[in-house]
């Protein structure tokens, strides 16, 4: 890599830290929300799927657009749109006010990742796996900070004081427009966008078995992050934990998960992808099942190690995504990371219904049993993993950012 692509990889990381850590902040204020609004549970439980329509499921559309128009409009402003509206959700004086503040920072989390993706893996070159690791395994990071930092904001000046947070993500922006290039603009001579779209079709038909099958794995893994982040609080709460101790549990969690991401991607590098799925999908359910049967230390342990292992697959599945249909690398990002997780973050709505007869503890154990599955599914994947070719545009991309 050469030093400017090193400078736009670090770069575009600490832009996915920054923006991420935004999005994670209101699951530990949940049960404070809650109160503060006199909200019932399906009403709480609403927010996580309310909150991804913008930040994840719209991904796609994010991606389809910066493959075509802005090469870095998202990209640059993304965390600048999450830190305004995001870190302004304890000043919402309705439910209302609050959807529509998670909506518009769920618009800059959400559009920031696709243009952000393709351009790190442009910057890294022919080490894709590795700067997709680097670069998902630095959001994951920040998702597990933002609990620990809007914690101990809140526990010093109360929940209204929540935007006191919000300078990072201008400052992050700041930077980005200082420092981080734009993708390439296409020809004159490309083809036009029902050309392209059909070009699309073609390459998603050509591989949708392998490409079904990471999905459904993204789909099962992260609805079991995203209930574990809606009921872990609640279920903290009952045992007794105090709001910092609610942060620095899911801190754990996150944290071992963003480190969990970065080994996933070098051990993928050195074995496959498909290795790395099956045996993270294996261990992953066991261990946060200890987590949520277990008390004490020990309870702690399994659920930093069953977080390690269920997002260890985050940047390799983006990666196997990527490799398997080049030339759109937005679009097949924005599928894995953004549309997938949309879908996963229905699982805590999904799954409310049975914590008044279970339990926020017996659900969390339950879904965790479910997760063995993505092993099954990984077992399927092809042995032989496509060559990692780096796409044309991508090799553009990063001798234009060296001259």
């Amino acid at each position: 890599m050469r030093r400017r692509d090193k400078l736009t990889l670090t770069v575009l990381c600490a832009g996915h830290f920054v923006n991420d850590s935004y999005s994670s902040i209101i699951y530990p204020l949940l049960p404070l929300i809650k109160l503060k609004l006199d909200l019932t549970s399906a009403q709480v439980f609403w927010l996580a799927p309310l909150y991804a329509i913008s930040s994840s499921l719209m991904q796609p559309v994010y991606g389809f657009i910066s493959d075509r128009y802005f090469r870095r409009f998202f990209a640059v402003f993304g965390p600048a749109i999450t830190g305004v509206f995001v870190s302004m959700i304890g000043l919402a004086p309705s439910y209302g006010i609050l959807i529509v503040l998670l909506v518009a920072g769920g618009i800059g989390i959400g559009s920031f990742h696709p243009q952000a993706a393709a351009m790190a893996a442009a910057a890294a070159s022919e080490r894709r796996r590795v700067g997709m690791a680097l670069f998902s395994a630095l959001g994951t990071l920040g998702f597990a900070v933002g609990p620990l930092v809007i914690t101990r904001v809140v526990s010093a000046y109360g929940l209204e004081h929540s935007y006191y947070i919000i300078g990072t993500g201008l400052v992050m922006s700041a930077i980005l427009y200082r420092l981080c290039p734009p993708l390439p603009a296409h020809s004159s001579s490309a083809p036009g966008v029902e050309k392209i779209k059909w070009q699309l079709l073609g390459a998603l038909r050509t591989a949708w078995k392998p490409l079904l099958l990471l999905y459904l794995i993204t789909v099962i893994r992260s609805g079991l992050q995203m209930t574990t982040n809606n009921y872990l609080p609640f279920m903290l709460e009952d045992r007794g934990y105090a709001l910092t101790e609610m942060g620095n549990v899911m801190t754990v969690f996150l944290l071992l998960g963003g480190i969990g991401g970065v080994a996933g991607g070098f051990t993928a590098e050195r074995f496959s992808g498909r290795a790395v799925t099956l045996y993270s999908g294996l261990l992953a359910g066991p261990l946060m099942i200890g987590a949520f049967a277990l008390t004490g230390p020990l309870s702690i342990v399994c659920l930093g190690l069953g977080g390690f292992m269920l997002l260890s697959t985050i940047p390799v599945i983006v990666a196997m995504a990527q490799e398997l249909v080049p030339g759109q690398t937005s679009t097949v990002s924005a599928l894995m990371m953004g549309a997938a997780w949309g879908v996963g973050a229905l699982a805590p709505q999904a799954l409310s219904n049975f914590v008044p007869a279970f339990g926020f503890r017996n659900v969390l154990i339950a879904a965790s049993a479910v997760t063995t599955v993505t092993a099954v599914l990984a077992y399927f994947l092809p042995r032989e993993e496509p060559h990692r070719s780096v796409v044309e545009s991508d090799l553009a991309t990063a001798t234009a950012v060296g001259d």
